[in-house]
């Protein structure tokens, strides 16, 4: 019962944590088996705890053709109760090189992309654990890519 309680109460006392805005994403390493990166980017967490993100997966499309699913490389501590700029450190684990050219050869005559993802988050606070959806959709300039 007590276990139960805590878990309620715990539910009430958390809010959520919002990404504010992705500021950059710098691709570090690119090859044709394997894509790393890193996500510069800018969170609120409005708890008075912080929050560690442990695990994450998530299909990454580029002008609407899913390109990489890619994972969190390490853990990140989300600062308690503040605004925070951040990076996350990802990599590829399934690679579509034809999906690739086929976007790398349509970015050739644009200046912005749509970057857009779906998946999930995984993350833990206090010892309790909690999976969440994640969507986005960004435009990147040339320079946000390392072009």
């Amino acid at each position: 019962m007590l276990v139960s309680s805590l878990i309620l109460n715990s539910c009430q006392i958390y809010k959520e944590v919002e990404v504010i805005e992705v500021l950059q994403v710098q691709i570090t390493s690119f090859t044709t088996e394997r894509l790393e990166a890193e996500v510069f980017f800018q969170v609120s967490n409005p708890n008075w705890y912080k929050l560690k993100m442990t695990d994450a997966k998530i299909d990454l499309m580029l002008e609407g053709k899913k390109i990489a699913e890619v994972v969190l490389v390490e853990t990140l501590v989300i600062p308690k109760k503040m605004v925070s700029s951040m990076s996350m450190k990802i990599q590829s684990e399934k690679l579509d090189m034809q999906a690739i050219i086929s976007s790398a050869l349509s970015m050739l005559f644009k200046s912005s992309y749509e970057l857009e993802g779906t998946g999930y988050v995984q993350g833990k606070a206090m010892f309790i654990g909690r999976k969440v959806p994640v969507a986005f959709k960004e435009k990147l300039a040339k320079e946000d890519l390392g072009f």
